[in-house]
């Protein structure tokens, strides 16, 4: 399958490396991920020693940065990233991942959530499948209505800022989903081990989607 332009087409696939943000990232035992300015100076390093700009990676990532929100302990310890990140400056544009229409959208203001977040359904071979794009811009979502159907590698948002996005670096979160189970504007992005099995039912694998 071909690279996906899910951010700007002007950063090819050469310009990409995998970023690590587990548990078993030593880095990560005495510093913060969710301290933006150490996050920023980290990712600079990376992209020094990878030769490359866009950090990319997360899917069944268990990242101790949700063990310390009270938002993602609920019962369960969910400490699972069930999506890929991509980061990339604030303002980058975000571009539909195939065809679709715009299923649901919302703006999920607290700190640690998606921020701005949009979803688009598809239709694959006859199957619906579900594309959720979160931490964009909230000027891009006066742009959005129920229905509206965009184009693959259209673009259909930018990267917002960290006061916008659930207050993260920029970034692109996304994940595909096979059934939306009623949400709108919202899927769950992290999940307890307990639940894995069945959330990779629903949420699939992105990377052989996109890279």
């Amino acid at each position: 399958m071909a690279f996906k332009h899910l951010i700007d087409p002007k950063y090819v696939s050469q310009d990409y490396f995998p970023i690590d943000l587990s548990i078993d990232n030593s880095f990560w035992d005495v510093n913060e991920v969710s301290d933006i300015p150490v996050f920023e100076r980290y990712l600079q390093k990376q992209r020094v020693l990878n030769g490359a700009y866009i950090a990319h990676g997360g899917y069944l990532e268990q990242r101790a940065l949700y063990r310390k929100s009270a938002r993602f302990q609920t019962g369960r310890i969910r400490d699972v990233h069930m999506g890929i990140d991509i980061w990339a400056p604030a303002g980058t544009t975000v571009h539909a991942f195939m065809d679709g229409v715009v299923h649901s959208f919302a703006h999920h203001e607290d700190a640690g959530n998606y921020g701005p977040t949009l979803i688009l359904e598809h239709d694959l071979n006859g199957e619906k499948r579900y594309t959720l794009y979160g931490h964009l811009s909230i000027s891009d979502m006066e742009k959005w209505s129920v229905g509206y159907r965009f184009r693959e590698s259209e673009v259909i948002a930018t990267l917002g800022k960290p006061e916008e996005n659930g207050g993260y670096s920029p970034h692109l979160h996304f994940q595909i989903m096979t059934d939306i189970k009623g949400y709108k504007g919202d899927f769950p992005g992290v999940a307890a081990t307990e639940e894995l099995e069945d959330y990779k039912k629903i949420i699939l694998d992105p990377n052989p989607f996109v890279f």
